[in-house]
């Protein structure tokens, strides 16, 4: 069987129904129970679960001859479960582009990107008065963005940034300046020292930064 298939996270039985929808134009009960060789009653007892999910959809289907009959296909939000290799075709284009127009057109994305990151948490910051509020507003967007992100306050002016998930950890294990451009973008941000302690890329199993308040008579930035 091919690879590109649901993980049976939600039970082997449930993952064996949506993997063969996958593969249909739509199936009964009764050609699903066929095909996994296990009865239409329990078939029905997993679609229902499913469906429950908003992971299956349903429809009659008048036939020629016999009862119109119940079919069921996956759902929009169906294909959040299926592997996608957006990252994988990320990184080739960004080393094919580099190879066609050399290093700098990557700088020149990447700051870009960050720039678009920047104008997005400014906004999420645009009302904090204080480091400490900096700080929470910075890790509540980038949270939002998919980093799974906290905050916490660990001496007088001193704070942690952690970020338990890179949302394009593939680009930046590729391409480490990403990291560079998240690090400055902080730094922008806060108006505070900011050091990176711990690196995903750098196979830490998260990523997080140490904010500190210039001392008196520092340069921000």
């Amino acid at each position: 069987m091919p690879s590109e298939t649901v993980h049976p996270q939600r039970g082997k039985t449930r993952a064996d129904i949506l993997n063969v929808l996958k593969r249909s134009d739509g199936l009964t009960a009764d050609q699903l129970a066929g095909q996994l060789g296990i009865t239409s009653m329990a078939v029905r007892k997993h679609i229902a679960a499913l469906e429950s999910e908003e992971l299956i959809d349903s429809s009659i289907s008048r036939r020629p001859i016999g009862r119109p009959a119940r079919v069921y296909r996956l759902s929009k939000q169906s294909d959040s479960l299926f592997p996608r290799r957006y990252d994988t075709m990320a990184v080739d284009l960004l080393i094919d582009l580099a190879a066609m127009d050399g290093p700098g057109k990557l700088d020149l994305l990447f700051n870009r990107r960050a720039d678009r990151t920047f104008e997005y948490l400014e906004q999420r910051l645009s009302s904090a008065r204080t480091l400490g509020e900096r700080v929470k507003a910075l890790a509540e967007g980038m949270d939002d963005l998919g980093y799974l992100a906290d905050w916490k306050q660990v001496g007088p002016g001193t704070y942690l940034v952690n970020q338990y998930n890179c949302a394009i950890q593939r680009v930046a294990s590729a391409f480490p300046q990403v990291c560079y451009y998240e690090l400055e973008t902080y730094r922008r941000l806060l108006d505070a020292d900011v050091q990176r302690s711990c690196h995903l890329a750098s196979g830490d199993h998260l990523c997080c930064y140490v904010v500190t308040e210039h001392a008196p008579g520092d340069a921000a930035g």
